[in-house]
């Protein structure tokens, strides 16, 4: 990641404006209600007709050892078929959930030069579905479930490709709303410091930029309950210096950002209002910003990090973005 230093008067830097820029009544409405029900649309049918074609290979070469195919993908539909399959099959977005797990395996497949043949597809398969079903039996709540696969290829030979997989996982049961932090919600930017102010020493393990997680992804627990995604990309990191705000009351950019020649002795402490601040007028309005036509947010990452180079360090929050094309599938998911 390349970071674009603009370094401000330090001074400056701790120095906090009493003014908080509201959000739009839009971005703070309650979403209470259960997830509505939709009808599937023409695409939604075509889309999973394929993907139960591409099962019934699958499961035609395993009820049947003794036949050999010699049938061959490219790597790109290899990706797709993988993906899509695995997320109407075990995967919906529509649930409440507490927090999200993620969690990421690598697999190898061989491929000549028609591609890869069915039977590796097939091998691959199933060893990432073995991989998701680990880690969804090693989650202790009762209250768990799958809400996303994205796989990507990686050529990591003239032989053979690695596919990269990243899964998200529910956890809990949540509530279906998303609003605004609140008055209690005083936190530490990082570090898992948990809350601070007169809240200090709660919530540890958690910062601003776990709740700040937890709200960018809240969202896509009031999808329709039988949403998932194929044709997914994942765009970021993004940076404080990607998105600098003139009009941020609390700083200099979108995304929190703390820059210092020496480091602060105190570890800064965001407010309820610095909070809202940084979902609405950051992490939500960078995600719209990239949102690619015709797509959806599958999932989003709020991470904190602490950098030190040439004599300036910082702290600050980085955002990255999955999106994809939502279907609605005819059927619930089989438990993996």
């Amino acid at each position: 990641m390349k970071y674009k230093h603009l370094l401000l008067p330090i001074a400056g830097m701790f120095i906090i404006a009493a003014i908080f820029v509201s959000c739009s009544k839009q971005d703070q409405t309650e979403l209470t209600s259960s997830p509505p029900e939709i009808s599937q649309s023409k695409a939604d049918i075509l889309i999973e007709n394929k993907i139960r074609a591409f099962k019934s290979k699958l499961e035609h070469l395993r009820e049947n050892p003794q036949f050999k195919s010699g049938e061959t993908m490219a790597v790109d539909s290899v990706v797709w078929y993988v993906e899509a399959t695995l997320n109407y099959t075990y995967a919906r977005a529509g649930v409440p959930f507490d927090r999200i797990l993620r969690d990421s395996a690598k697999i190898t497949i061989p491929v000549n030069n028609q591609g890869v043949l069915l039977a590796d597809v097939d091998l691959a398969y199933q060893q990432v579905k073995d991989s998701l079903s680990a880690k969804y039996h090693a989650i202790a709540s009762e209250d768990k479930s799958l809400l996303v696969v994205d796989v990507e290829a990686v050529t990591a030979a003239d032989n053979s490709t690695e596919l990269h997989v990243k899964a998200g996982f529910a956890e809990g049961s949540g509530v279906l709303e998303y609003g605004q932090f609140g008055t209690t919600d005083y936190w530490y930017w990082g570090r898992g410091f948990g809350k601070c102010d007169q809240y200090i020493g709660q919530n540890l393990g958690e910062d601003a930029s776990t709740e700040l997680d937890y709200y960018i992804n809240h969202p896509i627990s009031v999808y329709p309950g039988k949403v998932y995604f194929t044709d997914e990309e994942t765009l970021g990191y993004f940076d404080p210096w990607d998105y600098p705000d003139p009009n941020n009351p609390f700083g200099y950019y979108r995304l929190f950002a703390l820059e210092f020649i020496e480091p602060p002795l105190e570890h800064p402490c965001l407010s309820p209002d610095e909070m809202n601040y940084y979902l609405y007028e950051g992490v939500v309005y960078i995600m719209e910003d990239n949102k690619p036509a015709g797509k959806h947010l599958v999932s989003g990452v709020v991470e904190w990090d602490q950098i030190n180079d040439l004599g300036i360090g910082a702290y600050l929050h980085k955002t990255m973005y999955t999106y994809g094309i939502r279907h609605i599938a005819s059927e619930p998911p089989i438990d993996l």
